[in-house]
């Protein structure tokens, strides 16, 4: 590690799985996206490879990292573009692979009230998938992410509200000089949103205003697409702040999976050690949650959740004060559907879910600590006597 200025790189992926059908093509008429697993492998193993990533290091020596931030596609009624509508075949997929240094987060579409797999959502009041994605994911594959991306960069303030109760992270601001005023979400806006590349933490009364929100937005911009691109002169422009603030810059781009990143990828990670090299500032490249400790120098402390059962529900206590204002609370229920429960606050780091036992086979508490440190607990619920089992 370097006491100097360092520009903390932040390659995020919209991890998303096969797409075709009516896909939108290239200008040439061929296609634009991969529309089978066998093609996508192909190029994540390549990029994912020791060899990629040894050949690619940062300014301090560590390979290159990568943020896979996982879509399931489900929730809609139609699906014109024949994605993969399994929960979790996109995340199964990518663990395969040799990823267990790099960011493993979430990325959502949320769907619309009509149900139209072409379309999106403007507010998450639409639907209730947002919560029963997170819940099979911390159920079914004990996993929970501590930062996110919006599907289409879409946010309102149903989101900014409801993230703000789960994630410590959002890498999902994507204002750029193509920003317009007046434009929709659907135009992948973002503007007047803050355009510095040290993040910010949202108002209450609008999400692209600093304020006093808990979690920190991140900029994050697209690395080759035909709504914009990260060039030398973006990369020189965050390489100079660092230079000339003094202090840490968290440069994130983001790829998509289903396009073929190989190219994009090798022509960043040259670009960013030649403009490193040339004006002398370094850089590092790092996972979500790695990026904002450093930039805050916040020191990873791995905390613990604990639940146990009685006749009145469960009860939850974290070994260290949390992000959240109170865990993420999900349960397997005896008919075999999966739902978020809410815990209530009884005091500092205790929590009480007022859900009768009997109705539930499976529970799992999630959260993160002020420093993205996640804990996770999954149990059954055993009967005879009533107690838990705990499985992850």
């Amino acid at each position: 590690m370097t006491d100097q200025p360092t520009v903390l790189v932040v390659h995020a992926i919209d991890t998303e799985g096969p797409l075709g059908g009516d896909a939108r093509r290239l200008p040439d008429g061929s296609a634009e996206f991969m529309d089978d697993w066998a093609a996508i492998d192909a190029s994540l193993a390549e990029l994912t490879s020791a060899e990629f990533r040894l050949a690619h290091v940062d300014s301090e020596g560590n390979p290159y990292l990568f943020n896979w931030f996982i879509l399931d596609f489900t929730g809609f009624r139609t699906n014109p573009k024949n994605r993969v509508a399994r929960y979790h075949d996109t995340y199964d997929h990518l663990v395969a692979l040799p990823i267990e240094q790099d960011g493993l987060h979430w990325h959502y579409h949320a769907p619309p009230a009509s149900g139209a797999g072409d379309q999106w959502a403007e507010t998450w009041l639409e639907s209730n998938e947002h919560n029963q994605i997170l819940a099979r994911r911390l159920l079914e594959r004990h996993d929970f992410p501590v930062a996110f991306r919006a599907g289409g960069t879409i946010e309102e303030e149903a989101a900014s509200a409801w993230l703000d109760e789960v994630f410590p992270l959002d890498y999902s601001n994507r204002v750029s000089n193509r920003s317009v005023e007046g434009a929709s979400l659907n135009a992948f806006n973002w503007f007047g949103a803050p355009e510095r590349w040290t993040g910010y933490r949202p108002s209450h009364a609008s999400l692209f205003r600093e304020g006093l929100r808990r979690r920190h937005v991140y900029r994050s911009v697209d690395l080759l697409s035909r709504y914009n691109s990260v060039g030398e002169a973006e990369l020189e422009e965050c390489f100079r702040e660092a230079e000339r603030t003094g202090t840490d810059q968290v440069l994130s781009f983001f790829s998509h999976d289903n396009r073929d990143m190989r190219p994009e990828t090798y022509a960043i990670a040259e670009l960013l050690a030649r403009v490193s090299n040339r004006l002398g500032v370094p850089w590092a490249s790092c996972t979500a949650e790695g990026a904002h400790r450093r930039l805050h120098g916040l020191v990873p402390a791995p905390i613990s959740l604990a639940t146990t059962v009685d006749e009145r529900g469960f009860q939850i206590v974290a070994s260290d004060d949390l992000f959240q204002s109170a865990p993420f609370v999900a349960a397997r229920l005896t008919d075999g559907r999966f739902c978020r429960l809410h815990a209530r606050s009884m005091g500092s780091r205790s929590w009480h879910v007022p859900v009768a036992p009997s109705q539930v086979e499976e529970i799992g508490v999630a959260a993160a600590s002020v420093a993205s440190d996640r804990a996770i607990e999954v149990s059954r619920v055993l009967r005879h006597p009533l107690r838990l089992e705990r499985v992850a």
